[in-house]
């Protein structure tokens, strides 16, 4: 009766039903698309000359506005060769960017009253250990999150070493401090690793279910995955690529798995702007708030000073960096930003905000290595505060530029020096057979065919001399470390006692020895 009485009274007004169907049809079309007009007049045209100056295949950006997404766009192809564009759902790996994932997820449990800032991490990992004693008994949550350990990145104790993530942090405690614990910012991935899986303790679950539940869910990221452990499995993910001599090339995807809190979430435009509305937001999305303002603002508060040399513009835009927990906590034009890029092998991201605009950004690029983000964020950023016009990408690449002439130029004396340097001081075969060590595991020097090879984990190289006794492995394929010398070291006898290698740009004090067994190999 209430059916009939209000189908009468709604008869005059009421369209056609097909009319109505079409209607429904076409909201539903539109709710499923975010805005791709430019933001800014000229932006398109910008973006692609910019990604055809910096031979980036693809890239996807997001911009959001007052709890809005303004653009979600993608341009260029997901791997050089094809024709498969990139779109705003096309997946792209945001590595160090997924730090503050791992830190909000923290303040979510510490709203929840199951976890406080300043817990020891020994609390949820009771078998945790460090080498400093002091470090050892007092490391919190802050300290982990902060980039305050004390210790040095020891990235191959995970990068391509085939191991559980509780097997990297077990390792942990064979790498020596690089300074004193709580005196300085230094930039550590193995922490946020530990925090994340505390992380997941105090919860009673796992880091990769906590995410998919506290945030994934509630902030509609449906297509973003902590790790991408099975990639050609996982429809529209771009592809790795690096540049060679100005080729550009496919690589194949790298496993993240063991350091996953600090790097290896997947997603993309569409997913990433919802991050942004989030963190925006204080906390709230759609009107539900997911964790308090207090513990969330705790995040973007500045903890520790970082210097010119954390993430500082190339001249005075940036005065200050400073890092909260999972973010860097800079300015920008004297204005307030909250930012944190991510590399992989082969993937590059930009994410920052201006808060005070209530103004998000986040730029996804499938090339290695490549500042093409930061400046495309810069840009936007510089639309938003009506500062004046400067070509930015033109600029970076100026700098660049004069930095690979200087690069070459130190190639060319390198390779001079390595052609003088005559062959190894010991036949080949005797730098073959196993080596170990407790922080970077197991290599294997192998000789065939008349080259040396060594092989750690999920990775093997060649081992090209470069004179005295010091080889060259191969290009290794990692964000943080460019390229690696292995030297062996001979005892009296003229036996091959061990090999060594340096990491990072620290030469001295991230040096790890590794004693080799079996010696005489073939």
């Amino acid at each position: 009766m209430m059916q009939s009485q209000s189908s009468t009274r709604s008869s005059l007004r009421r369209p056609p039903s097909g009319v109505l169907r079409l209607a429904v049809l076409c909201a539903a079309v539109l709710s499923d698309r975010l805005p791709a007009q430019e933001p800014f007049p000229g932006w398109d045209a910008y973006v692609t000359k910019a990604m055809a100056d910096w031979k980036v295949p693809g890239l996807a950006v997001a911009v959001v506005r007052n709890d809005s997404v303004l653009y979600a766009k993608g341009y260029g192809v997901q791997k050089v060769g094809t024709g498969v564009a990139v779109n705003d759902r096309s997946l792209f790996e945001i590595g160090s960017s997924s730090k503050s994932f791992t830190a909000t997820l923290v303040a979510m449990l510490v709203s929840d009253g199951k976890m406080r800032w300043d817990d020891r991490l020994s609390t949820f990992i009771p078998w945790f250990r460090l080498a400093d004693p002091v470090a050892n008994a007092e490391l919190t949550l802050r300290d982990a999150l902060t980039h305050r350990s004390g210790l040095s990145r020891g990235e191959l104790s995970w990068f391509a070493a085939g191991v559980s993530r509780e097997e990297v942090l077990r390792r942990v405690r064979h790498l020596k401090p690089s300074s004193a614990f709580r005196s300085r910012w230094e930039y550590q991935n193995v922490m946020f690793l530990a925090a994340g899986e505390a992380a997941g303790k105090a919860a009673g679950t796992s880091w990769d279910d906590l995410l998919q539940q506290r945030i994934f869910a509630p902030l509609q990221m449906t297509t973003s995955q902590a790790v991408a452990r099975n990639p050609h499995t996982i429809d529209n993910f771009a592809s790795s690529h690096r540049v060679a001599r100005d080729t550009v090339y496919a690589i194949p995807h790298a496993n993240m798995d063991d350091i996953a809190p600090a790097g290896s979430i997947i997603s993309n435009a569409r997913d990433m702007a919802q991050w942004l509305r989030f963190q925006l937001g204080d906390g709230m999305y759609d009107g539900k708030r997911l964790v308090s303002s207090a513990a969330l603002r705790e995040t973007h508060t500045p903890q520790m000073l970082m210097g010119r040399g954390g993430g500082g513009a190339a001249d005075s835009i940036t005065r200050f960096n400073t890092y909260g927990m999972g973010w860097i906590v800079q300015d920008y034009r004297r204005q307030l930003v909250w930012q944190h890029g991510g590399n992989t092998d082969g993937m590059t991201t930009a994410m920052g905000m201006l808060p005070d605009a209530k103004f998000g950004v986040v730029v996804l690029s499938n090339m290695h290595g490549s500042p093409l983000p930061g400046v495309l964020m810069s840009y936007l950023f510089d639309r938003q505060l009506n500062a004046p016009m400067r070509d930015l990408s033109g600029e970076a690449l100026t700098r660049v530029a004069s930095q690979r002439r200087r690069a070459d130029s130190v190639s060319r004396t390198q390779a001079s020096q390595k052609t003088a340097s005559g062959p190894p001081p010991l036949a080949l075969a005797a730098y073959a057979g196993p080596y170990t060590d407790s922080l970077y595991g197991d290599a294997i020097v192998s000789l065939n065919e008349g080259r040396l090879t060594m092989q750690r984990g999920e990775w093997s190289a060649p081992l090209e001399h470069w004179g005295s006794g010091t080889f060259k492995w191969g290009t290794l394929p990692s964000a943080a470390i460019v390229e690696l010398f292995v030297k062996f070291d001979v005892a009296p006898d003229g036996k091959v006692t061990s090999l060594s290698f340096n990491v990072g740009a620290d030469t001295t004090t991230m040096v790890r020895k590794a004693s080799a067994r079996g010696r005489e190999g073939s």
